[in-house]
């Protein structure tokens, strides 16, 4: 098997990938020129790194990794696919095991729900939604928080062992989260957080649906009435840097340092950072479009055979 490209992306609940103009085009256009190269490389399993908001993943029993091997359903919130998608379950249960090998111990599951934090870039690259996807959540939004250099870690172990893998496969790794921005906390660790808000993130199974409601309306009311999000774009683009020429420094970042300069969605920066691990190599093209309706810094970046 081989890896023949790497893409990570931020995902927004408010995104867009119509026609738009202002300042989300160029993070639209590199998306959609991401989308031309993947259809290119056709890909016969897709890898997504990517972290969970609540919707599948609660603080009751949280892995700081876990790996869907067979039966995948999206959420549907924000509009992304409410669908059970295409996998590989032998080859996915393979590359867990080969994964586990190598020193980790992730979780697995048989019947793994993905909210917009794995789809949106899924259904990006992949509309048809026809490529085998094997998602990989990494907690993101309170503890367990694994390190910037475990989750990398876990990215060059998963990478070899696709390519220590005797069939013809192809593989696309995907990394999803970040930039900057600053979403209501969901951790259970934080002060901030409601008596009801840290009871719903620990025992809120049940009352999902009733939640998900709620804050997709919440946010929706935001966005009407002007609402934006903090985007620290001198950071983002120090990352975006790092990712390019050394991740290095990113590595050392303490999750007190990515709270303070990427606030509280700057913690799925650990999806990009495994992406890049599994692919072994710099990314070679990065853009970036900081979009305050979109709470978010929105970055882009990639790598395919051949660049």
């Amino acid at each position: 098997m081989r890896i023949v490209g790497m893409v990570a992306m931020s995902h927004s609940p408010s995104w867009d990938l119509g026609p738009v103009e202002g300042p989300a085009k160029p993070y639209v256009d590199a998306v959609f020129a991401a989308r031309k190269k993947v259809c290119a490389a056709k890909p016969d399993l897709i890898v997504v790194f990517g972290p969970d908001h609540v919707r599948n993943f609660f603080f009751d029993l949280m892995p700081a990794f876990c790996i869907g091997v067979q039966k995948v359903t999206g959420f549907g919130d924000y509009s992304s696919p409410k669908d059970t998608f295409v996998t590989a379950p032998d080859l996915a249960s393979t590359l867990a095991a080969a994964v586990m090998d190598q020193g980790f111990d992730p979780a697995i599951s048989h019947n793994m729900g993905v909210d917009h934090g794995i789809s949106q870039p899924y259904a990006a690259i992949d509309p048809a939604l026809h490529t085998p996807i094997m998602p990989i959540m990494i907690s993101s939004a309170g503890p367990p928080l694994p390190t910037m250099r475990r989750c990398h870690e876990f990215g060059v172990a998963l990478g070899r062992a696709i390519r220590a893998h005797s069939g013809n496969e192809r593989v696309l790794v995907v990394g999803s989260g970040g930039m900057s921005h600053s979403p209501p906390s969901i951790s259970p660790d934080d002060p901030a957080l409601s008596a009801e808000a840290r009871d719903y993130v620990i025992n809120g199974r049940d009352r999902v649906q009733e939640f998900n409601a709620a804050r997709e309306k919440s946010s929706i009311e935001r966005r009407k009435a002007g609402g934006t999000g903090p985007i620290n774009e001198p950071w983002d683009h120090w990352v975006l840097d790092r990712l390019k020429e050394d991740v290095e420094p990113l590595l050392v970042l303490s999750n007190a340092d990515v709270l303070r300069e990427g606030g509280v969605g700057g913690q799925e920066l650990r999806s990009w950072v495994a992406a890049l691990g599994a692919w072994g190599k710099p990314a070679t093209t990065t853009v970036y479009a900081p979009v305050p309706t979109w709470i978010t810094g929105m970055g882009c970046i990639s790598a395919f055979e051949g660049d």
